[in-house]
C-alpha cells in the first residue's frame, strides 16, 4: 500500500509540473501574479531562450517523476529510480529557482518539500523502491 501512495505522489507532482509549461507558454491567465517569466533569464536571455529554458526544465521534471512513479509501482526497471528521481528533482528545483512565480505560493512549498523529500531519500539515506515489500 505505501508503495501505491509513494506513486500516487510521485505522479501527482510530475503531472503538475505541467502547469509550469502551461504558464511559459501562456497558456494560462488564473492569476495575474502567476506567471511563466524568469526573474534571471528573461532579462538577460529574452523571451524565446527563457521559454526554452522553461519549457525544458518543467517537461524533464514532468517526465522523470512520473516515471519514477512507474519504478516505484514495479512497472519500469529498478535500476532507472536514482537518475530519474534525482534528475526530476534538481529539474524542479531549478524551474522552482528560475520561475518562481509560475504557480501559487502553496504550490511551490508543496513542491519544494517534494524534491528536497526525494532527494533525502535518494542521497542520504540510500532509499529505493525495492525496500518496500511488494
Amino acid at each position: 500500500m505505501l508503495r501505491y501512495l509513494i506513486a500516487l505522489v510521485l505522479l501527482a507532482h510530475g503531472i503538475g509540473h505541467t502547469i509550469g509549461i502551461m504558464q511559459t507558454l501562456r497558456l494560462t491567465t488564473v492569476n495575474p501574479g502567476w506567471n511563466g517569466d524568469s526573474w534571471l533569464l528573461t532579462g538577460v536571455a529574452g523571451s524565446a531562450v527563457t521559454n526554452a529554458i522553461g519549457i525544458a526544465l518543467w517537461t524533464a521534471a514532468m517526465l522523470g517523476f512520473v516515471l519514477a512513479a512507474g519504478v516505484v509501482v514495479g512497472w519500469l526497471p529498478t535500476d532507472w529510480w536514482r537518475p530519474l528521481a534525482i534528475g526530476a528533482s534538481l529539474c524542479s528545483l531549478a524551474g522552482i529557482l528560475l520561475f518562481p512565480a509560475a504557480f501559487p505560493t502553496f504550490s511551490t512549498i508543496g513542491a519544494l518539500i517534494v524534491d528536497i523529500v526525494v532527494l533525502g531519500a535518494v542521497l542520504w539515506s540510500q532509499w529505493a523502491p525495492t525496500d518496500l515489500a511488494a
